[in-house]
Parts: structure tokens; sequence; C-alpha cells
């Protein structure tokens, strides 16, 4: 089985749950105090805004962030499917060669070598990391939105439980509804979430167009959004693809006493759009795009 993927989990859908979480949800306590404020701060204001409203909780969150990216870097751990690079290269050997590392954190030695700091920042420019960038600088750097969203996870990811990995059939018959193309394929209950496997039968056809002979196909992306009949939202904490149509999702808290229904949603589909034919000339062989594409279907739960 693949590793969960976290970052498979709209941040978006994760903090509108906390709003009108299920009850009996427990959260972790954030350790950092600027994660805790960016925490609370979810609760009145979207990703997107963080930056605005909590710009110092969020430079810190994030330049605590990639200092712990780039003191895995100094060891030659480049991140999974990410080349090395040259810059990482030269990080490497100027953190091998510091005469200060086994001295303290790392932005101390970093302040202390000029060497090791030049080669910190060039690693952290290729790598887009500016909170970093300007620390090393010495030039404070105004936080922008995406940074707002990149804290925003980082605080999210520090709210969130360790998914529940026991579990039971829930007692009666599961019933279930599914779309044209999901389905439910189990529901297990454990102590402090549910489990839940959705398979997609993704739709592929042909298509003759204007434009010639077309391969149309829509992959499943698993669930965005999880809510019962009593208005409560569930936290969709990890995904497992696995490589196949189906995908197990880890969703926490266990459903609220007295709910019926489990409603699904999913978190759309990626199209693509493939020609057979020989393009014309000036035209590309191919093409892909993102389809926007949200199924919903429900979960009865037995009595």
């Amino acid at each position: 089985m693949a590793s969960t993927d976290l970052d498979g989990v709209p941040v978006e859908n994760t903090v509108r749950a906390l709003r009108r979480l299920a009850p009996g949800a427990s959260l972790r306590e954030p350790r950092t105090p600027e994660l805790r404020v960016l925490a609370q701060a979810l609760r009145d204001h979207a990703p997107s805004e963080l930056a605005r409203t909590h710009p110092v909780p969020v430079a810190r969150a994030v330049l605590a962030g990639q200092l712990r990216a780039m003191d895995r870097a100094v060891t030659g751990f480049f991140g999974a499917g990410r080349p090395a690079g040259p810059a990482a290269a030269r990080l490497v050997r100027a953190a091998r060669y510091s005469r200060t590392r086994r001295a303290g954190p790392l932005l101390d030695r970093l302040r202390a070598e000029p060497g090791l700091r030049m080669a910190a920042l060039g690693w952290a420019e290729a790598g887009g990391h500016r909170i970093l960038a300007g620390e090393l600088r010495g030039v404070p750097v105004v936080p922008a939105a995406g940074d707002g969203r990149l804290a925003a996870e980082l605080a999210v990811a520090a709210l969130l439980p360790p998914p529940d990995r026991g579990g039971r059939v829930p007692d009666g018959d599961l019933v279930r509804t599914g779309s044209a193309f999901l389905d439910v394929r189990s529901l297990r209950i454990g102590d402090h979430g549910f489990r839940v496997d959705v398979e997609s039968a993704a739709p592929v056809e042909l298509v003759r167009d204007e434009e010639g002979l077309t391969l149309r196909a829509l992959w499943w992306k698993g669930l965005g959004r999880v809510t019962d009949d009593l208005g409560h939202e569930y936290l969709v904490l990890a995904k497992d693809p696995a490589g196949t149509p189906t995908a197990r999702h880890w969703c926490h808290p266990r459903p609220a006493p007295g709910a019926r229904v489990l409603r699904l949603e999913s978190a759309g589909y990626r199209g693509e759009r493939l020609r057979l034919d020989a393009a014309p000339a000036g035209m590309p062989a191919g093409s892909s795009a993102d389809v926007l594409v949200k199924l919903e279907l429900t979960v009865r739960l037995g009595v």
C-alpha cells in the first residue's frame, strides 16, 4: 500500500470542516505559538487571507518550515521525485566542510559562515523559498498570498490527529447509493474515526470531431468533502489511491450520534484529451486539461 497523501486533501475543505466539525472530534495542539495563532485565525479567515491579516505568524511559520526543509537538504535528502540540482549539491558540499556543522541551530550556523550562507541562499532562491531567502539577505520579505496558503497547510497539519487504522463494519446493513461513476465499497468505523473506500469507473471514450480522432478519459482523484444529514462535516485526514481506481480515505471523527446518512463529495476528476490522428501543421500533437467534475453519493448507516 502506498503511503497516505495529506497533500491530496484540499486545505480549503479542511478549514471549512473545522468550522462545523462533527461532535467527538479531538484535535492536536500545535507546538509553536505562530501555528496556534494561525490555527485559531483559520476559524474566521480563508487561507488566502492569512498573509494580509496575520503577516508575522505567517512569516515565522513559513520560515520554520523552510528551515526544516533545508536541514534535510544539507544531509543530501532532496525530497521524493525532486532532482538534486546544482544549488542543492553546492549546499551539501558547503555543509559537509562547515566548521560548525554540529554547533547549534541551522540558522545560527548560516549566520556564522559566509560560504555556507551563500550556498543556502542559492538553494533557497532556486527552490522559491522567498521568506528564507529574505532572512538570509537580512531583508525581511512581506508574505504573499501563497505564503499564507502554505502557512495554513502547516497549521492544518499541526491540528489533524493521526488516521485511525482500526475499525469495524457498522452494525446493521450498509446501504449505499452510487453515482454514475462512483461506488462505496466499504465503510469501517473505528474508535476515533472511520475509513471509507470508494471505487470509480471513470469513463473513457473515443470522439471524432473536426480536429480528428480524440481519446477522452477521466481519472478519479478521491473525496474532497464528507458531511452528514445533521449538518456536520468530517475531516479527510489522508487518502491512499494505491494506483488503482479504488481510493481509501481516513476521516475524523466517528459519525455523529443520530446521523443516518454520510454524504461524500468527489474532489474532482483529471481529464485528458489526446488526439490520435496526425496533427495539422503548427498544432500540438495532444493536449490535456483539468475537468472540473464534482460527483456526490450517499452512504446510509445501518440501524
